[in-house]
C-alpha cells in the first residue's frame, strides 16, 4: 500500500515514468525508514540491553527489571517509535506517556499501547494550553518514579511545541508569538530552538534535572535536524547545551529589531536580559550533563531516508547521486542549485538526490495555502519551463507529510505540468507572491499528498530523467 494517498491518481494523469519511479522510490524509503521498524529494530536483548545507532555503534545497558522503566514518547514519530519499543520491551513497562500532535489519529487502538499509556493530543508547530498540560504531566512522572529504574525517551521532530513550560517572565501566549513569528522570519531551526531553550524550563537538558543523576536515562531519537545536532533535535530535550541567554538575545535582535511591534518579543528580550544577568537558571551545560546518567542514540536521520531512495533508484538501473543531506540553506540559494542540476547534470537515465530543510521567509501582505517544498517547486517552474525534456520529474516533499499549513506534503513537476502550466496561461509569480503555492499546484495537479506519515526526516528533494 502507498504511503503516497493520491499516486493513483497522479500516475493515470501525469503517465511519466521518472516520476512514477520516484513514487515508488519514496514508498520503498518510508516502509524502510518507518520509526517502529526503527526502534524496534534498534534494540536487541539478551542478558543486558544493546542498542544500535545510525552509524552501527553498539550502546549497553543493564536489563531492567520488570515494570521499572518508565517511557515518555513525544513528537510526529510519537506512537510509532512506542509501538516499536513495545515490540521489544512491553514487559518492562510500568508507565509511558505518549504526546502526539492533533490531528494525528491512534493507529494501534486496538493494541496493548493503550494498556501503558497516557494519551496526550498536543499541538504543533504552534504550542497551546495541551502543551503545557503534556510538560506538567511528564514532571509530574519524572518526580513520583517510585520503583523506576531505567528513563527512556522517545524522540522526534515535533517535540519542541509537544511540550512547554515557558521560564519565569513569559506565558503561553507569549511563546505561542514567538514561535510563530521565529518560523515565518526565515530563521534556521538551530537559531529558532536556541531562543526555545532559553525561554523554557525544560528544554536544552533542563528536563534531566527532575532525574538524580543515578538513574539511567536513554533517549532513542530520530532526527529531523540538518546535521543532527543533539541539542536542536526537540530543543535539546535529553543533552547538554553550549548556547546561552547571550545568544539567544543575539539571535532575536538579528530577526527584530529593538523596536518591534509585539510585546511579546519586547517581554522574552527582557527574560533573556534576566538570564544574561544570572537571575534565571541557564540551560544544562555539558560538565553537570557529565555528572549524569544519561545516553543518546540517534537511530534515523534524512540520510538514511536518502540512501534508501537511492537503493531503489540503482536497482531500477539509474545512474544515482546522492548529494548529501546538509541543504539547510536559504531558498534562493537552493533554487541557485536546483537550477544547476536541471540544467547541467540531468542526464538520461540519471537520478540526483539532496535532503535537508530549506528555510524560506514569508513576506506577502497575504499568506496563503502552501510551505517550504512547493514554494520551491514553483520557484522551479521558472526554470524548467524552458526546457523539452520527455520524461523527468522533480519532487519536493517534507518526510512528515506536513507542507506548510497545507493538507499536502509536498509537489512536482513533469513534462504535463509544464504543459498546464502553458496552455492555463497561469502566472506563477502572482502564487509565490501570496504564499498560495498549493492552490497553483493543485490546479496543475501537481501536488502530493500523504496525510500524516508518523515519521519526520526533513524534505528530500528529487531531481530525476528518464530519457
Amino acid at each position: 500500500m502507498s504511503i503516497i494517498r493520491n499516486k493513483d491518481t497522479i500516475l493515470r494523469y501525469h503517465k511519466c515514468k521518472s516520476l512514477r519511479d520516484s513514487l515508488n522510490a519514496l514508498d520503498y524509503a518510508f516502509k524502510y525508514s518507518d520509526p517502529e521498524r526503527l526502534v524496534s529494530d534498534s534494540i536487541h536483548l539478551g542478558s543486558d540491553v544493546q542498542i544500535t545507532d545510525i552509524n552501527n555503534k553498539i550502546y549497553k545497558f543493564d536489563l531492567p527489571g520488570k515494570e521499572s522503566t518508565l517511557v515518555i514518547s513525544v513528537g510526529k514519530a510519537s506512537e510509532k517509535m512506542l509501538v516499536g519499543f513495545l515490540n521489544k520491551m512491553s514487559d518492562r513497562i510500568k508507565k509511558s506517556i505518549l504526546i502526539m500532535p492533533i490531528g494525528y489519529e491512534l493507529r494501534n487502538k486496538n493494541l496493548e499501547l493503550l494498556d501503558y499509556a497516557t494519551v496526550i493530543h498536543s499541538s504543533h508547530p504552534i504550542p497551546n494550553v495541551k502543551s503545557t498540560f503534556a510538560a506538567r504531566k511528564v514532571v509530574e512522572e519524572l518526580q513520583n518514579k517510585k520503583d523506576i529504574q531505567l528513563i527512556v525517551f522517545l524522540i522526534s521532530g515535533g517535540s519542541s511545541s509537544l511540550m512547554v513550560s515557558p521560564i519565569e517572565g513569559i506565558n503561553l501566549a507569549d511563546k505561542k508569538i514567538i514561535n510563530r513569528l521565529l518560523i515565518t522570519s526565515g530563521a534556521n531551526i538551530r537559531d529558532i530552538n536556541i531562543v526555545r531553550k532559553h525561554i523554557s524550563q525544560i528544554k536544552g537538558g533542563k528536563i534531566l534535572r527532575w532525574i538524580d543523576c543515578y538513574t539511567p536515562v536513554v533517549g532513542l531519537i530520530l532526527s529531523d535536524v540538518v546535521g543532527d545536532h543533539l541539542d536542536t533535535i526537540g530543543s535539546g530535550l535529553t543533552c547538554s547545551d553550549k548556547s546561552s541567554f547571550k545568544g539567544a538575545l543575539s539571535i532575536l535582535n538579528h530577526y527584530f529589531n529593538i523596536n518591534h511591534k509585539s510585546k511579546s518579543i519586547r517581554k522574552v528580550k527582557a527574560t533573556l536580559e534576566s538570564g544574561i544577568r544570572s537571575e534565571l537558571p541557564e540551560t544544562l551545560k555539558p560538565k553537570e550533563f557529565r555528572s549524569r546518567n544519561v545516553t543518546n542514540v540517534i537511530i534515523g536521520n534524512n540520510s538514511k531516508f536518502c540512501l534508501l531512495v537511492q537503493e531503489c533508484f540503482k536497482r531500477r538501473g539509474y545512474s544515482t547521486n546522492y548529494m548529501g543531506s546538509n541543504y539547510g540553506i536559504p531558498m534562493n540559494d537552493f533554487i541557485k542549485i536546483a537550477s544547476k542540476i536541471i540544467n547541467s547534470k540531468l542526464e538520461p537515465k540519471t537520478c540526483i538526490i539532496l535532503g535537508g530543510e530549506v528555510t524560506n521567509t514569508l513576506t506577502g501582505r497575504k499568506i496563503g495555502i502552501g510551505g517550504r517544498n512547493q514554494e520551491a517547486v514553483c520557484d522551479m517552474l521558472q526554470v524548467i519551463k524552458k526546457h523539452d525534456l520527455l520524461d523527468f520529474s522533480v519532487i519536493c516533499i517534507g518526510t512528515d507529510g506536513i507542507d506548510g499549513n497545507s493538507s499536502s506534503a509536498g509537489g512536482f513537476i513533469a513534462p504535463k505540468t509544464i504543459k498546464l502550466l502553458k496552455s492555463k496561461k497561469l502566472d506563477v509569480n502572482s502564487y509565490l507572491r501570496n504564499n498560495n503555492t498549493n492552490v497553483l499546484l493543485t490546479k496543475l495537479h501537481s501536488k502530493i499528498d500523504t496525510g500524516y506519515t508518523g515519521a519526520n526526516f526533513n524534505d528530500v528533494y528529487l531531481f530525476v530523467r528518464n530519457k
